[in-house]
C-alpha cells in the first residue's frame, strides 16, 4: 500500500468513527487501539527522547554520538 491510498484509508477510518452512534462499537475500537499500541516499539532516539523528557540524562558519550541528527529541521528562537 502506498503512503497516498494509507494517508486516504486513515481518513476514511476517522470520518465513519465520527459516525459510529453504537457505544459497543467505539468500546470494540478503544480495545484495539489499546491492543495495538501494546505492539508499538520505539526507535533508539525516541526512547531517548522519552528518557530525557522524564528526567533521565543520557547516559554516556557514546548515546548522544549514536543518535541520528536530522540537518533539515528548523529551529525557532
Amino acid at each position: 500500500m502506498d503512503h497516498k491510498q494509507l494517508q486516504n484509508d486513515k481518513l476514511h477510518l476517522i470520518s465513519w468513527i465520527t459516525q459510529i452512534q453504537d457505544h459497543h462499537l467505539i468500546e470494540k475500537i478503544k480495545s484495539l487501539m489499546s491492543a495495538s499500541n501494546e505492539n508499538l516499539h520505539l526507535t533508539k532516539e525516541q526512547e531517548s527522547i522519552l528518557e530525557v523528557e522524564k528526567g533521565k540524562e543520557i547516559g554516556s558519550r557514546k548515546d548522544i554520538d549514536s543518535l541520528p541528527i536530522d540537518s533539515k529541521t528548523d529551529y525557532e528562537l
